[in-house]
């Protein structure tokens, strides 16, 4: 298999919008009832430093997941924005929804839990699919 020419702006650019997604997703639409389904609450907040780990962490371990969607994307030859939904719906579907649904059983969490976790992977591999793909067209037309 050929190497892709990755495009590590695209790959930021959809990282930082997976972050974001989650800041909105889980800090103004989901909070309370995602606190409710974990039984955490806002007297647990992580401190200053935990929470620089968990948001660096977080971005670190987006910004691998849409490098290697982006291989993906190469492997598959997705060129549109049709393809880019595709690769994401899949990805999520096989690799994501499945693992948080098993551990969700194991961790008896609620089916509630499992919807608000997995409409956030599923709405953001998604639109870090879309990114890729256009970015990748716009720096492929500019050459």
């Amino acid at each position: 298999m050929d190497q892709p020419k990755i495009n590590y702006f695209a790959v930021l650019v959809s990282a930082v919008a997976f972050f974001v997604l989650g800041w909105i997703w889980y800090g103004m639409i989901f909070s309370s009832l995602w606190m409710q389904y974990t039984g955490i609450s806002m007297d647990q907040a992580p401190s200053g430093s935990e929470m620089a780990m968990q948001f660096g962490g977080s971005f670190v371990a987006y910004f691998i997941m849409f490098y290697c969607l982006a291989h993906a994307n190469h492997a598959f030859k997705v060129q549109d924005v049709k393809g880019a939904i595709q690769s994401g719906w899949w990805t999520w579907l096989g690799y994501v929804a499945t693992v948080l649904f098993v551990t969700n059983l194991y961790q008896r969490k609620s089916f509630g839990l499992w919807l608000i976790d997995g409409g956030y992977w599923l709405i953001g591999l998604i639109v870090g699919a879309i990114i890729l793909v256009k970015m990748q067209k716009k720096e492929t037309a500019a050459q």
